[in-house]
């Protein structure tokens, strides 16, 4: 490849003379290869807002399209361009051949887009057969060359000396500048450090008056005609949804309004009231709890001070997104000090009154994929963003509820998440320790046991929370008003500029508040106490059971204790998730045998008569664990990423 100043090439060459890849970057652009196949190369760019992939290609005619190396990358932000040899009416050309074809329903299928030159790009026929495929092409032009003599520049010039980007008299003033720093430095006569200082001062003199002018004519530019898009392209970027459609039975659903209505539907059914069980005596006693509450009048809260408020407005982070009442907290933290007395007053309002804001309860939902562009329903993760006002009265009453937990000794030693001063790393490393302390012992394995339950936060079930308040004895004027935030909550579902009709929750913790997390690690508070034999993990809703094998027993017996008492223990779970109508995922529930030995057998364990998978290695709270207890997997997934 020619050299070029200031540039640099990566490229991958083919079995043809004529074949290859090839991409010219300039020396500022770091890049790192990403897939480097015959005829294929692709890149990992970073600039100053993000990492985009960009991708070369050339397909040779008759050959076929490499769809399994675009399928790699499908969800990700990137950008292939080059020859791919394929023919269609969609984008200009006169016929379609079969890579046309092949690459259009591609691209239907994943929801990607392309850009193409308006004129033909190849000499041989009149066809586009060169062009980029994205998953958003806007702002992006491709155009033809109408100089080259063929397809391809196949005679090179060497370029000894580019274009300053300063103009020569500034260049000048630069080197005489230089020229009297290198004479004094010899010298270290005052008369040349005089003459140096006058040049230097020449320079910096004329050089910011350059900058300036250069400056204005920018500004100029930028008022003319809307250029100011042609500088800010780069930096703001159209709204595109998080997905583009969705996979409905009749088909992939892409018109936002009736997408909305559609997940308005699913939601509604997901978070309406369960069925609980007349003949359940644990649901027969949360019943009774929430009938209790219910009738309960409102109670007054302690007074709010105007320490606490300033206390949790700085607790905020200056996130711009806006919320159901299109505010953000960015908006708050510019809050001028002045108005915080005004807004303790309001709180306080609401806290004599024991009550809180009805508009604070509705929500704004927005969705994720999971699975591509265009994911099913229960494929997606809902985000409910809650008005910033009312989270800020939230946080007040959270650190009421911390402080009743700590001062009655409530936090468990098995619970890590969502509680202050106890660090994810802790435990994790009490798990690991708690295993290898077993298995050092000869013919004594463990059995752990990784449970899921299945969209926890969204199936905590009101009746028993308030019955977990009563057997701990909440103070009654917060059991009483979390009661009264929990009713009446509803939210809606937006994608892109549509939105659902509104729909009624009356199940799962609130997302987006702080109070959520807390109230679902009171919700499991009695979780550990359903696994008294064993030794159990808790990390917010991830559960892992260690079973531990024996002493002095022969490997073949302590598999079959192993086993009993896993059936035993899981019976326990599914008492507890029956009580608590919380269900267990058993399809992402994985269970791995940890053992010294070569090679065992394992124990059966079943969930329901539905039989627990086991795995060689389970990534638990980011970090891989094997039988083996090693650490290799772990150090090479993070020398890849490194790399």
């Amino acid at each position: 490849m020619p050299k070029i100043p200031s540039y640099y090439w990566e490229s991958v060459e083919d079995s043809n003379s004529f074949g290859g890849v090839a991409i010219l970057l300039h020396q500022s652009l770091s890049s790192k290869i990403i897939e480097k196949q015959e005829n294929f190369l692709m890149l990992e760019i970073e600039t100053e807002n993000e990492k985009i992939l960009l991708g070369g290609i050339y397909v040779p005619p008759k050959s076929k399209i490499p769809f399994e190396l675009f399928q790699k990358h499908v969800g990700k932000n990137f950008f292939i361009f080059g020859d791919y040899n394929a023919k269609h009416v969609q984008w200009n050309c006169i016929n379609n051949n079969t890579s046309g074809n092949e690459i259009k329903e591609w691209m239907d299928l994943n929801g990607y887009e392309m850009t193409h030159p308006l004129s033909t790009t190849s000499k041989r026929s009149e066809a586009i057969i060169d062009f980029m495929i994205a998953q958003d092409t806007t702002g992006w032009n491709c155009e033809v060359l109408e100089v080259g003599l063929w397809d391809r520049c196949s005679i090179y010039e060497s370029v000894e000396k580019y274009r300053p980007p300063w103009p020569k008299h500034l260049i000048l003033l630069a080197k005489t500048v230089n020229k009297y720093k290198r004479k004094y430095r010899k010298t270290h006569y005052v008369r040349h450090y005089e003459e140096w200082a006058y040049w230097y001062d020449a320079y910096q003199k004329e050089k910011i008056n350059y900058e300036e002018t250069k400056r204005n004519k920018k500004l100029l530019f930028m008022r003319e005609n809307n250029n100011i898009w042609k500088v800010a392209s780069p930096i703001f970027k159209t709204y595109t949804p998080p997905f583009r459609g969705l996979k409905t039975p009749q088909g992939i659903e892409r018109d936002h309004q009736k997408l909305c209505d559609n997940l308005a539907n699913y939601y509604e059914k997901h978070f309406s009231e369960p069925i609980y069980n007349t003949n359940n005596a644990h649901h027969t006693k949360c019943r009774e709890a929430y009938t209790q509450i219910a009738y309960t009048p409102n109670i007054p809260l302690q007074k709010i001070k105007i320490e606490d408020a300033v206390k949790q407005w700085k607790k905020f982070k200056p996130k711009k997104s806006m919320d159901s009442v299109n505010t953000s907290a960015f908006l708050l933290k510019n809050l001028p000090i002045e108005y915080f007395q005004v807004i303790t007053v309001l709180f306080n309002k609401c806290a004599e009154n024991g009550t809180f804001f009805e508009r604070a309860k509705h929500a704004r939902g927005v969705c994720l994929s999971k699975d591509g562009v265009y994911p099913t329903e229960d494929r997606l993760r809902s985000i409910s963003l809650l008005p910033n006002m009312g989270k800020w009265f939230e946080k007040i009453i959270a650190e009421r509820v911390e402080n009743w937990c700590l001062d009655n000794g409530l936090n468990l030693d098995e619970q890590s998440g969502f509680t202050a001063s106890r660090r994810l790393q802790t435990r994790i490393l009490s798990l690991i320790e708690d295993i290898r302390l077993t298995v050092a012992a000869p013919n004594r394995p463990v059995l752990a046991i990784f449970i899921d339950f299945l969209t926890a936060f969204d199936r905590l079930w009101y009746p028993a929370l308030f019955k977990t308040f009563n057997d701990l004895d909440m103070p009654l004027d917060l059991h009483r008003w979390i009661y009264g935030w929990l009713q009446n909550r509803s939210m809606t579902i937006s994608h892109g500029d549509a939105e659902s009709r509104v729909i009624g929750i009356f199940l799962g913790a609130p997302q987006g508040s702080v109070l959520a997390a807390l109230l679902f690690r009171i919700h499991i508070h009695f979780l550990p106490g359903y696994f008294t034999q064993i030794v159990s993990h808790l990390f917010a809703d991830d559960l892992t059971i260690v079973i531990k094998g024996a002493l002095e027993r022969r490997l073949s017996d302590n598999i079959k204790y192993l086993e009993k008492q896993a059936e035993d223990i899981l019976k326990s779970l599914e008492k507890f998730a029956d009580d608590y109508i919380l269900p267990v995922n058993i399809s992402k529930t994985k269970a791995m045998v940890i053992h010294s030995a070569v090679a065992t057998d394992k124990p059966k364990i079943e969930y329901k008569n539905v039989p627990i998978k086991y795995v060689k290695s389970f990534k638990y709270l980011g970090i891989e664990i094997g039988t083996k207890l090693g650490w290799g997997n772990f150090v090479n997934n993070r020398l890849k990423k490194m790399k």
